[in-house]
């Protein structure tokens, strides 16, 4: 059944009211790559693209970490010295403050448990 010109203007104007459009462009061939990828799935090609890009803020948004200039100048010298990458040195470092503090997480309890 085909719908209405009264329709379709209703149609676009909520569209336009409720949702931002983003015009994606993609080398050729990658639509149908896409369009098979996301059919596969069960999943229509906006959706994919909207959860895709919607994990990914999330996954960021996790990443982000504030540190101020000079403590991320303190272990990129550190690392240097250290002969790591800053990236493996800030984990390493992450590890055994975590390691430390599970260390006295555990002696404190063991302190309270003796009393």
């Amino acid at each position: 059944m085909a719908i209405s010109k009264a329709q379709q203007n209703a149609v676009n104007k909520y569209m336009a009211a409720n949702y931002d459009r983003i015009n994606l462009t993609l080398p050729k061939g990658q639509k149908q790559v896409l369009q098979a990828h996301t059919a596969a799935r069960g999943e229509s090609v906006n959706g994919f693209i909207g959860r895709v890009i919607s994990e990914a803020l999330q996954r960021d948004q996790r990443a982000e970490v504030a540190v101020p200039a000079e403590t991320l100048e303190t272990a990129r010298r550190a690392a240097q010295a250290a002969g790591e990458s800053v990236s493996d040195f800030v984990a390493r470092a992450i590890e055994m403050r975590v390691q430390r503090d599970s260390a006295a997480l555990r002696l404190d309890i063991a302190e309270n448990d003796d009393n």
